[in-house]
């Protein structure tokens, strides 16, 4: 909803500027989203509410800034002259669906010069973001954004047999609307029509061909009430919309009708040089009478935390348009006019009283008390693995608890053992509670088929089936590069969990152990068996009906939980830059990894660090050998190193491991 400032000034002369009546508003419900400065006014765009359409004039929210400002609200006053000639000898009017047409005016004007507006009215217009049309059209969008009364103008000439019928559509009839849609009528669609043909869609938007216009004469006013669920269907079915249509939805004040189709005939007449005939014909004048209700002081403040008078009280009340019946020491009752619909129980008047008196007013008696709850250490775990991965370049994966009972054979350790089966499960493919996550991420890796270089991991419980400890809680990892990558993998989440003890793979000689994997290892933390690392066999390929080998390794995620943490203590960066030397030595097939990091581990002190940089085999290095390529990272806690020391320590690292290791050379 636009609102004029100026407009709003000339009803309630506050003493607020524009961003400052903003914020009141604001504060009392009607948000005020945007002020901007246009021409010589200044435009407040209000987000109003479903439940209040009063909001949707400026009528209606300057009796909202008297109450507020407590100043004075001054709408206008006007006496509408009227010739002798009465309109019921100039028009017919038949409302044949009263149940979705209540009330229905009509006022005639005859002799109306239709033409340019003068300035006030365009400056107004203009102000609310509406472009000026004619004098007669003017008028009818002025009163509707002045009252929230929507109104329509017909040509009357035009009209056939001077007639208006207001009916539910025929099959098949159609109309062409102001802004040239074409309307194809539904049978449950109101509309205004003449002797022959519909003239207007109810509520919504007038026909073109009865259109005011430079050529018109003789006006037949329009101003009703219709059923907003009626109106509500039609526009939404017809995909047509207007600001009267947007305000019948929600419903308009039904006993001031007749009083602003009054104030539209005015000034038509005063802007046109019109004369008005005698009379309004009106199906049911006395259609919106108010009501009344009550409100008790005692539930007010106890509902509001505040005391607030009870002339203060009536005060507010009547301000916002309520009539004061009857006020005592034990509470008030009002009569709450038409245009107050959202007005129904004492609660919502207690709401009214707050809005006024101020939210901001109301003193904070309760306090609340924040604990910080202690994160479990599963939780805090949990989080540090998954951002570790994460880091490293993995995808986390959450696979299905129930997988088939031929997944699960071949593994090794306890857990792979005795399955629990399901005497009905939902799907009879996949009857066994998991033992293991290596075949569940296996089976995602089959689904990605065409991806490469793919890493996963899941955090996920297995099921022993014993019934005599709670199921563990296990870390899977995947990885298509190689065990290398997948056993750094589980180094890097001892790691992020700052646990004490060093990671070891110890091979495992017997492979009936585990005959679901190649190159089978059980890992080992400290002096604990942890987990266990391979690659599948070509049994779980043709199982998994995979084309891709990737290295697989999975470990006790409650064990690692449970380790030992180190002590974190500060150092301070290196003040001497680092220097790398790259090795590349070729050893026998049968030498791992983790024996050339023995053996180099801690013999000599400026050795900050080690890393595995690839593995090559191949016909450059020989049947039976293969390439290891690493890093070391030199540095001195004193100095700087130079190009002699650094490539010193590397001929020793060299020499040593030469020396240790049959068959090695450098490469």
């Amino acid at each position: 909803m636009n609102l004029s400032y100026a407009w709003l000034q000339e009803l309630v002369a506050s003493d607020l500027s524009p961003n400052a009546l903003a914020e009141r508003l604001t504060m009392a419900g009607c948000a005020v989203e945007e002020v901007q400065e246009v021409g010589g006014d200044v435009r407040l765009v209000a987000d109003v509410t479903a439940n209040r359409p009063d909001w949707l004039c400026h009528w209606g929210v300057a009796r909202e800034i008297a109450a507020l400002t407590k100043k004075p609200l001054r709408l206008p006053m006007w006496t509408l002259r009227e010739e002798e000639t009465p309109v019921t000898n100039l028009l017919t009017v038949n409302v044949l669906a009263a149940d979705v047409c209540p009330r229905y005016t009509a006022r005639i004007i005859r002799d109306v010069t239709v033409g340019e507006s003068p300035e006030w009215l365009k400056r107004r217009l203009v102000a609310i973001g509406l472009r000026p049309i004619n004098n007669v059209v003017d008028i009818t969008n002025y009163v509707l954004f002045e009252t929230n009364q929507p109104l329509h103008a017909f040509d009357l000439d035009r009209l056939a047999g001077r007639r208006i019928v207001v009916r539910r559509a025929r099959p098949g009839e159609t109309m062409t609307a102001l802004d040239g849609t074409r309307c194809c009528l539904g049978e449950e669609m109101l509309v205004i029509a003449d002797a022959e043909r519909p003239v207007a869609v109810a509520g919504i938007m007038g026909g073109a061909d009865t259109a005011v216009g430079s050529h018109t004469r003789n006006i037949l006013l329009e101003a009703a009430y219709f059923e907003p669920r009626q109106i509500r269907r039609t526009s939404r079915s017809l995909r047509l919309f207007s600001d009267s249509s947007y305000r019948f939805e929600r419903g308009i004040d039904p006993s001031a009708v007749a009083r602003l189709s009054a104030r539209a005939a005015h000034l038509i007449a005063e802007t046109g040089g019109g004369k008005v005939a005698s009379g309004v014909i009106d199906t049911a004048p006395d259609l919106g009478q108010p009501w009344e209700m009550s409100m008790r002081f005692e539930r007010c403040q106890r509902l509001l935390g505040v005391p607030i008078e009870g002339a203060a009280i009536a005060e507010i009340l009547r301000g916002l348009g309520l009539e004061v019946l009857h006020r005592d020491a034990a509470g008030i009752r009002v009569r709450v006019p038409p245009f107050r619909q959202d007005l129904t129980r004492e609660i919502d008047l207690i709401e009214e009283v707050i809005r006024i008196f101020g939210y901001e007013r109301v003193p904070e008696k309760t306090g609340l008390v924040v604990r910080c709850t202690p994160v479990p250490p599963a939780v805090a775990a949990t989080r540090a693995v998954r951002e570790a991965l994460v880091g490293f370049g993995y995808f986390e994966c959450a696979t299905d608890t129930f997988v088939p009972h031929a997944w699960l054979a071949g593994y090794p350790g306890e857990g792979a053992a005795a399955p629990l089966l399901l005497c009905n499960p939902v799907n009879a493919e996949r009857p066994a509670l998991r033992t293991r996550l290596t075949p569940s991420l296996l089976e995602v890796r089959r689904r990605n088929a065409d991806e490469s270089d793919v890493r996963m991991f899941e955090i996920g419980r297995v099921y022993r089936g014993d019934g005599d400890t709670p199921d563990p809680t296990w870390l899977a990892v995947l990885d298509d590069r190689g065990m290398e990558y997948a056993r750094g993998a589980i180094e890097g989440v001892l790691a992020a969990l700052h646990c004490e003890g060093k990671l070891t793979v110890e091979p495992i000689p017997d492979s009936a152990a585990a005959p679901a994997l190649e190159h089978a290892a059980y890992l080992w933390v400290g002096e604990r068996c942890a987990g266990f690392l391979g690659m599948p066999s070509a049994e779980v390929l043709r199982r998994h009906d995979l084309r891709q080998r990737p290295a697989v390794a999975e470990i006790d995620f409650n064990l690692l939980i449970a380790l030992p943490r180190q002590r974190r203590l500060f150092r301070p960066l290196p003040r001497f830059p680092p220097v790398r030397r790259d090795i590349a030595l070729v050893v026998p097939e049968k030498v791992r990894w983790v024996d050339l990091e023995r053996l180099m581990h801690g013999r000599w002190p400026l050795v900050e660090s080690i890393a595995l940089e690839s593995i090559y085999r191949g016909e450059a290095v020989g049947a039976g050998y293969k390439s290891v390529a690493f890093s070391l990272i030199l540095r001195a806690s004193d100095r700087s190193l130079t190009d002699e020391e650094a490539n010193a320590l590397r001929d020793a690292v060299v020499a040593h491991l030469t020396a240790e290791i049959d068959g090695s050379r450098l490469r």
